[in-house]
Protein backbone atom coordinates (compact mmCIF):
# COMPACT_ATOMS: atom_id res chain seq x y z
CA UNK A 1 0.00 0.00 0.00
CA UNK A 2 1.37 3.53 -0.72
CA UNK A 3 0.82 4.73 2.61
CA UNK A 4 3.53 2.04 4.16
CA UNK A 5 5.64 2.80 1.63
CA UNK A 6 9.20 4.74 2.34
CA UNK A 7 8.90 5.72 -1.26
CA UNK A 8 6.11 8.08 -0.79
CA UNK A 9 6.70 10.25 -3.31
CA UNK A 10 6.95 7.69 -5.97
CA UNK A 11 4.31 5.64 -5.51
CA UNK A 12 1.90 8.76 -5.29
CA UNK A 13 3.24 9.86 -8.99
CA UNK A 14 2.54 5.89 -10.01
CA UNK A 15 -0.97 6.36 -8.18
CA UNK A 16 -1.69 9.20 -10.32
CA UNK A 17 -0.14 8.18 -13.29
CA UNK A 18 -2.51 4.83 -13.33
CA UNK A 19 -5.24 7.47 -12.39
CA UNK A 20 -4.66 9.74 -15.41
CA UNK A 21 -4.32 6.73 -17.88
CA UNK A 22 -7.13 5.18 -16.69
CA UNK A 23 -9.07 8.86 -17.26
CA UNK A 24 -7.95 9.06 -20.65
CA UNK A 25 -10.22 7.45 -22.60
CA UNK A 26 -13.48 5.20 -22.37
CA UNK A 27 -15.51 3.05 -24.89
CA UNK A 28 -18.65 1.03 -25.33
CA UNK A 29 -17.91 -2.80 -25.53
CA UNK A 30 -17.11 -3.95 -29.27
CA UNK A 31 -15.36 -0.31 -29.93
CA UNK A 32 -11.82 0.42 -30.56
CA UNK A 33 -10.66 3.84 -30.79
CA UNK A 34 -6.86 4.74 -30.56
CA UNK A 35 -4.99 8.23 -30.33
CA UNK A 36 -1.99 8.51 -31.07
CA UNK A 37 0.33 10.04 -29.26
CA UNK A 38 -1.62 9.54 -25.96
CA UNK A 39 1.25 11.53 -24.19
CA UNK A 40 3.38 13.96 -25.28
CA UNK A 41 5.64 16.59 -23.73
CA UNK A 42 4.11 19.85 -22.88
CA UNK A 43 7.40 21.81 -24.74
CA UNK A 44 6.15 19.41 -27.82
CA UNK A 45 2.81 20.80 -28.13
CA UNK A 46 0.99 21.73 -30.83
CA UNK A 47 1.29 17.93 -31.96
CA UNK A 48 -0.07 16.22 -34.86
CA UNK A 49 -2.36 12.84 -33.80
CA UNK A 50 -3.06 9.97 -35.67
CA UNK A 51 -6.68 8.40 -34.68
CA UNK A 52 -7.87 4.69 -35.63
CA UNK A 53 -10.96 2.95 -34.81
CA UNK A 54 -13.14 -0.04 -35.07
CA UNK A 55 -16.86 -0.37 -34.43
CA UNK A 56 -17.34 -3.50 -37.05
CA UNK A 57 -18.47 -5.88 -33.61
CA UNK A 58 -21.18 -3.04 -33.41
CA UNK A 59 -22.30 -3.84 -36.91
CA UNK A 60 -22.11 0.08 -37.87
CA UNK A 61 -21.25 1.20 -41.05
CA UNK A 62 -20.17 4.66 -40.23
CA UNK A 63 -19.00 7.06 -37.61
CA UNK A 64 -18.45 10.39 -37.27
CA UNK A 65 -15.21 11.61 -34.82
CA UNK A 66 -15.20 15.29 -33.27
CA UNK A 67 -12.44 16.76 -31.63
CA UNK A 68 -11.51 19.45 -29.17
CA UNK A 69 -8.76 21.14 -27.04
CA UNK A 70 -9.16 22.29 -23.37
CA UNK A 71 -12.12 24.62 -22.88
CA UNK A 72 -13.15 24.14 -26.75
CA UNK A 73 -16.90 22.86 -27.50
CA UNK A 74 -16.03 19.89 -29.49
CA UNK A 75 -16.22 20.19 -33.21
CA UNK A 76 -16.66 17.79 -36.32
CA UNK A 77 -13.44 16.56 -37.56
CA UNK A 78 -14.07 13.75 -39.87
CA UNK A 79 -16.60 10.68 -40.95
CA UNK A 80 -15.80 6.97 -41.92
CA UNK A 81 -16.32 3.65 -42.47
CA UNK A 82 -16.86 1.36 -39.29
CA UNK A 83 -13.04 1.21 -39.30
CA UNK A 84 -10.17 3.50 -40.39
CA UNK A 85 -7.87 5.88 -39.69
CA UNK A 86 -7.17 9.36 -39.92
CA UNK A 87 -4.03 11.90 -39.12
CA UNK A 88 -4.46 15.10 -37.95
CA UNK A 89 -2.43 18.67 -38.32
CA UNK A 90 -0.65 20.12 -35.59
CA UNK A 91 -3.10 21.39 -33.58
CA UNK A 92 -3.51 19.01 -31.19
CA UNK A 93 -3.04 20.67 -27.48
CA UNK A 94 -2.78 19.54 -23.62
CA UNK A 95 -6.35 18.02 -23.04
CA UNK A 96 -7.26 17.14 -26.69
CA UNK A 97 -10.16 15.04 -27.06
CA UNK A 98 -11.34 13.24 -29.88
CA UNK A 99 -15.06 11.11 -29.51
CA UNK A 100 -15.83 8.59 -31.92
CA UNK A 101 -20.04 8.81 -32.51
CA UNK A 102 -22.36 6.75 -34.10
CA UNK A 103 -24.66 8.69 -36.79
CA UNK A 104 -27.19 9.26 -34.71
CA UNK A 105 -25.03 10.98 -32.32
CA UNK A 106 -24.18 8.60 -29.92
CA UNK A 107 -20.27 8.70 -28.49
CA UNK A 108 -18.71 5.36 -28.52
CA UNK A 109 -15.46 6.18 -27.51
CA UNK A 110 -13.40 9.37 -26.38
CA UNK A 111 -9.75 9.47 -26.18
CA UNK A 112 -7.82 12.10 -24.46
CA UNK A 113 -4.08 13.44 -24.91
CA UNK A 114 -2.22 14.46 -21.77
CA UNK A 115 0.67 16.20 -21.13
CA UNK A 116 3.87 15.98 -19.35
CA UNK A 117 6.71 18.30 -17.90
CA UNK A 118 9.66 18.91 -19.83
CA UNK A 119 13.10 17.94 -19.26
CA UNK A 120 14.94 20.90 -17.35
Amino acid sequence: MCANDPRTWRCLRLSLLFAGTMAAGCAREGVQLQLEPAVVRACELPVATRVSWDVTRLGLKHVDIEVANLGEAPKFWTSGDARGAETSGAWAQDGYTVMLKSRNGVELARRTMTTVPCPE
